[in-house]
């Protein structure tokens, strides 16, 4: 068995849409998780478990979004639950980050981009801000969801940022 060269990270940016990105050996492996069942996510999460080696997963905490239905705030939460279940599971240490936390840490002032809300109210768009520093930070990386889509996947975008955030904090 190969010895890896420092620590395996675990990036997760939860919810049906939600991708987790692995940082291991100076390359990024992205999983889109609307596009395993269960018992893959689980399969593919616990392949990453090493007892030899260093492992860390990230998870960002997002709570209820006001003004979501009911339904999606549940399934939201049922994704959430099982991909912790998971990690404790494989034996997989933890953190769970605010999305402020991980965005205060990455984003630039360059980075931002602003809406003007109905009230005159400027402000950040985090979907666009974040992708603006994906591209900055990962110019090489496709950000996009599959080979097929036309633009960057702010999913995708922000469990690449979560793992970035994860390996400057040493986490």
């Amino acid at each position: 068995k190969h010895h890896k060269m420092g620590k395996t990270i675990i990036a997760i940016d939860p919810g049906e849409k939600g991708f987790v990105t692995v940082y291991q050996d100076g390359q990024y492996t992205f999983h889109a998780i609307a596009d395993h069942d269960r018992e893959e996510l689980a399969r593919i999460i616990n392949s990453y478990f090493d007892p030899f080696e260093p492992v860390v997963a990230v998870m960002e905490e997002v709570h209820a979004v006001f003004g979501s239905s009911a339904k999606s705030t549940f399934n939201f939460g049922e994704v959430f639950g099982f991909l912790k279940g998971i990690l404790i599971a494989s034996g997989i240490p933890y953190h769970l980050v605010q999305p402020k936390s991980w965005q205060s840490e990455i984003w630039i002032n360059e980075d931002k981009v602003w809406r003007y809300k109905v009230d005159g109210k400027k402000m950040v768009d985090t979907k666009n801000t974040s992708i603006a520093a994906a591209r900055r930070l990962f110019p090489s990386v496709d950000l996009r969801r599959t080979p097929k889509c036309k633009g960057p996947d702010d999913n995708k975008v922000d469990s690449l940022l979560i793992c970035e955030y994860a390996r400057r904090k040493n986490l």
